[in-house]
């Protein structure tokens, strides 16, 4: 069968070509633009157009697109015109999952999916259960970074922000939270996505949930939480170069959990892990080993550059809900507490930063200075005086140390450096292209005083 993907540069429809093109199928692909899935998919062997046109076309069979294709794609425009079935990228997930027809782990939620899915992966590895694995982010222990084939049981992230999430049927589901952070997709009704939810868990043999989660806690067969639920934290250590807890279940001292990722979050993400794992009757000394090696999954927390005689950090991480925000300048706080924290957040989606009422500056203000770009569209169509500058204008209320950038393509020119800082570079967008601009800026100009000030604070 020859299938054309349209998006095949994003993380999630990249590790579905991959599927398909490591079991044999003729696959080809288009892009907006190149990205770093693209090159990897290119080198592989697999033709990919960039960017869109009605003549990237090679008669498929299928075609497959992503979320944010949308319908006057000029190559969706000509499936329908040919009669070539259009799947969405969700259901044609379904249909793999299907034809694989075994056990599944699912990890669902608005925060710590990704991380949460990986720590799963990197568990059934180490124990030898060889996991399919569809991830939304790379990790450098799969093979292909966000995608791997085995023999074993099939571990994913599925994605809420699609109501059709609702219809798979996993045999182990962990929902990390909900907050409603894609409700324009559900008719911006709560309880439209509140019952999203309770409908995947009708259909799955496990559910571990959040307890303190207001909206799927009671989903759960098995909760966890930080005081509330089966599985709970009793006392929590941190360092530069890893974090311990103590973990009970039900009020009794049960294990130690020791982490290399930092963060109060990626403990919680660990025990829930600990909740699925224990449930299912595996060997939690060997759980254990496991989330003490686990590597983290790039972009999250990532040290990408690190001066140690300017003591200067650049930090990218994939933070785009004000929760995810709050929970990195926490763990930013934590391991550099002599440090300026330096943020450039970069907003992703118009919908989501319409719903923003303040909350992105609420947790931006944990940071010492903020510099705020323009929105990140993800192909959506731009709202009326919708634009960074609201959180820039929120932060200056509070009395924050904030600048706003629209044209991103001088933005390292334009960040001022001084030692002992770390800079953080934020968001679900392109962010990461002018972290990686700003630190070729850096060690090319490291020696010119007008650039690096050398002050110290």
């Amino acid at each position: 069968m020859k299938l054309h993907f349209v998006g095949i540069g994003g993380i999630g429809m990249s590790a579905l070509a991959l599927h398909e093109f490591l079991r044999g199928e003729k696959i080809y692909g288009s892009n907006i633009e190149e990205t770093e899935r693209t090159t990897y998919l290119k080198k592989l062997g697999i033709p990919i157009f960039i960017p869109h046109s009605d003549e990237n076309w090679f008669d498929p069979d299928v075609v497959i697109k992503t979320p944010a294709v949308r319908e006057d794609n000029p190559e969706i425009v000509r499936a329908k015109k040919e009669k070539v079935p259009v799947e969405n990228r969700l259901s044609y997930f379904k249909l793999i999952l299907e034809r694989e027809n075994k056990k599944e782990f699912a990890v669902t939620g608005t925060d710590g999916k990704t991380t949460t899915t990986a720590m799963i992966a990197y568990v059934l590895d180490y124990l030898n259960e060889s996991p399919t694995v569809f991830l939304g982010g790379l990790m450098n222990t799969l093979e292909h970074g966000n995608y791997q084939r085995g023999n074993g049981p099939v571990v994913y992230e599925l994605d809420e922000s699609e109501e059709t999430f609702s219809k798979f049927s996993p045999s182990y589901l962990i929902i990390t939270n909900a907050r409603g952070d894609h409700l324009e997709n559900y008719g911006h009704s709560i309880l439209r996505y509140k019952k999203a939810f309770e409908k995947i868990s009708s259909q799955s043999e496990l559910v571990i949930t959040f307890a303190e989660d207001e909206l799927t806690s009671h989903l759960g067969n098995v909760t966890f939480g930080v005081r509330k639920g089966m599985y709970t934290l009793e006392m929590r250590s941190a360092s530069r170069s890893e974090q311990r807890a103590i973990v009970e279940k039900k009020g009794k001292r049960f294990l130690e959990l020791k982490l290399k990722v930092p963060g109060f979050h990626n403990i919680l993400n660990a025990l829930a892990v600990v909740a699925l794992f224990d449930t299912l009757g595996y060997d939690l000394s060997k759980v254990q080993e496991a989330l003490e090696k686990f590597p983290g999954v790039y972009r999250r927390f990532s040290i990408s550059f690190h001066d140690p005689e300017k003591n200067v950090y650049v930090i990218d991480d994939y933070a785009h809900t004000p929760e995810e925000i709050k929970n990195l300048l926490r763990t930013a706080k934590e391991i550099f507490e002599n440090e300026r924290i330096v943020v450039v957040f970069q907003p992703h989606r118009y919908s989501r930063l319409e719903r923003e009422d303040g909350n992105f500056a609420k947790a931006l203000q944990l940071a010492d200075e903020i510099i705020v770009t323009e929105v990140y569209d993800a192909f959506e169509e731009r709202k009326n005086g919708i634009s960074g500058k609201i959180v820039w204008e929120s932060l200056k209320s509070l009395g924050k140390e904030t600048t706003f950038i629209e044209d991103l393509s001088n933005l390292e020119k334009t960040i001022p450096i001084k030692d002992n800082t770390v800079f953080l570079f934020v968001g679900a967008g392109d962010i990461v292209y002018f972290s990686k601009k700003f630190i070729e800026s850096y060690q090319i100009s490291k020696s010119s005083p007008s650039r690096v000030s050398g002050s110290k604070r």
